[in-house]
């Protein structure tokens, strides 16, 4: 996520020195969508000051948090990085209504913007404090269940081999999954090109593997240990 942050910080830094009084008006959202008598109404030189400052500052404050947070909590760091942006251009598009003396139609307009990013900004923070949680396995007669995000249920006569690991295998991308902070869950391709599943808190290993007739899934939680649960369903499978 280091890397994730400094490009970010980069990229806004860039962006708030890129736009010129010259060129806003085919690169400048919002401005480049304007009629000419309602740019005529907009101090575009005073905004674009405000604008490349809010970027330099949103750059170096995104980092910074970032660094803070990543000393305290690896999960209110990843979350700080994707939130943090989404507020903080809610604030710009709001601000940005100063350096507009045109109708109030088409200031109204900014405030749905406001509210789109806004609701976003909720509906994302809301999926991340679901997501920074363990994945949980339970036990019934015939099938294990896990549950959770991208949680799904193994029938007890595909399971073939039960393990503990060390490590996991390296990760490539993740081709239908969540991975941030210390969590990883859902369906991920290693670099040798296999495809396997992850329901790991990335703080706790080792790691429960549960190898079944297709798949291969990993598995730990810092509320039960990997040992424990390996215990659990091996007594399990022979019921």
């Amino acid at each position: 996520m280091l890397v994730t942050a400094i490009f970010l910080s980069l990229v806004f830094i860039l962006l708030g020195s890129i736009v010129t009084v010259n060129n806003a008006k085919y690169i400048l959202s919002g401005y480049n969508t304007m009629s000419e008598s309602d740019r005529a109404k907009m101090d575009v030189a005073a905004y674009l000051r405000f604008f490349k400052k809010f970027h330099l500052f949103l750059g170096i404050s995104l980092l910074t948090g970032f660094l803070i947070l990543t000393r305290l909590n690896h999960n209110w760091a990843s979350a700080f990085i994707i939130l943090y942006p989404l507020i903080a251009y809610a604030f710009l598009i709001a601000r940005g209504n100063v350096y507009y003396h045109g109708t109030k139609g088409q200031k109204a307009g900014t405030y749905v913007g406001i509210a789109i990013l806004l609701v976003i900004a909720i509906g994302t923070g809301t999926t991340l404090f679901s997501s920074f949680r363990n994945s949980e396995i339970k036990l019934a007669d015939d099938y294990l269940v896990i549950q959770g995000m991208y949680g799904f249920k193994i029938e007890k006569s595909q399971i073939t081999e039960l393990n503990l690991a060390k490590d996991t295998p390296k990760i490539s991308i993740k081709t239908n999954g969540f991975a941030a902070g210390d969590y990883a869950k859902g369906s991920f391709r290693t670099t040798d090109g296999r495809n396997i599943k992850l329901f790991v808190n990335k703080t706790v290993s080792p790691y429960l593997l549960i190898r079944t007739k297709s798949e291969e899934i990993y598995f730990s939680s810092d509320e039960v240990s990997s040992a424990e649960m390996y215990l659990r369903i091996k007594y399990w499978t022979r019921e």
